[in-house]
């Protein structure tokens, strides 16, 4: 294989005899109890395997092979050794399958808490129909953590929001979510009916108020925290939610105002939500992956194939099933 050149499925065996050769060695013997006819299984000549064998052996201390007749058969310890040889064989052979095969690799995915409800259920089950192979890791975990775990190689793909800006990461939009004011029905600025719906208010109209925030390292979090520093004011924390759910219904209750993702269904009872003027009050959704890859600049075949397949169909899925 070629500097620069990625490996396909078919060299999955390849790879395994590159990495462990001598584990292929002691199996070929046990299978053909000849030297000669275990080296031609291996591609090699008959001298190389017997140095090979001799060396091993002497490293270990420890004979694996003798001879029987006008053969060979495992010694004692070779027995022993055999099934772990064979286990770890398959094993690698596995691990190369995942990393080089399309149709039977494995993704690790992270995605945002809100994501887990609907979406990436619905992601994984088109995906699965069309690719029964591909097997996921998946971690729910907000928004910084989510960045953190796919910056560090823990994660190929993060399904999050909002979207990261700086080196190293790339992002495709899927869906943009627009933020709203979250007042109690019976709050000054929700007077007006649908009229001040429409209208909107300043991004600096709940300057004075109670704030239902989430927690830091939260995506909504990190742009009402923007919104705010650009509206010119640090506002009153009343309480920090663990999610979405908890602020609107916070809200309702009338503990504080918020700012949070537009409900796709309406408002929920007992609030109103109102547009917010002058500022940049969008929330996007969608993929994020390492430039090069989470593999040391590698990118194994499934994940790309379930980043197409997110990109094409997240569009559809997405904004009907969050907020």
């Amino acid at each position: 294989m070629k500097d620069g050149e990625h490996p396909d499925g078919s060299d999955a065996d390849a790879l395994a005899r590159v990495l462990a050769p001598r584990l292929r060695m002691v199996a070929a013997v046990a299978a053909t109890g000849h030297i000669t006819q275990a080296a031609e299984s291996l591609g090699m000549p008959q001298p190389t395997l017997s140095r090979a064998l001799a060396r091993v052996q002497e490293e270990l201390g420890m004979a694996l092979v003798e001879r029987s007749g006008r053969g060979v058969r495992l010694t004692r310890a070779g027995r022993l050794l055999l099934p772990h040889a064979e286990r770890a064989l398959q094993d690698l052979r596995q691990g190369m399958t995942e990393l080089t095969g399309a149709e039977e690799g494995r993704v690790a995915l992270t995605f945002l808490p809100t994501l887990g409800v609907e979406v990436v259920p619905a992601l994984l089950r088109g995906f699965r129909a069309e690719h029964p192979g591909v097997r996921f890791s998946l971690t729910q975990e907000p928004w910084a953590q989510s960045l953190h775990r796919l910056s560090a190689g823990g994660a190929d793909l993060a399904l999050t929001s909002p979207l990261p800006s700086g080196r190293g990461l790339a992002a495709a939009t899927l869906h943009t979510q627009m933020l709203r004011l979250v007042v109690p029905e019976e709050h000054p600025l929700a007077r007006g009916g649908d009229r001040a719906r429409e209208r909107g208010v300043p991004g600096s109209a709940a300057a004075h108020e109670e704030f239902i925030l989430l927690k830091p390292g939260r995506g909504v979090r990190h742009l009402t925290d923007r919104l705010n520093e650009r509206a010119g004011f640090t506002p009153r924390v009343a309480f920090e939610a663990d999610d979405i759910a908890t602020a609107r219904g916070l809200v309702a209750a009338g503990l504080g105002v918020s700012v949070l993702p537009a409900r796709p269904r309406g408002a929920l009872s007992g609030t109103v939500e109102l547009p917010l003027r002058g500022v940049d009050a969008r929330r996007p959704i969608g993929v994020v992956w390492p430039e090069e890859g989470a593999g040391g600049g590698y990118e194994p075949p499934a994940v790309a194939l379930f980043r197409d397949y997110v990109r094409r169909v997240g569009p559809g899925v997405i904004p009907d099933m969050t907020g």
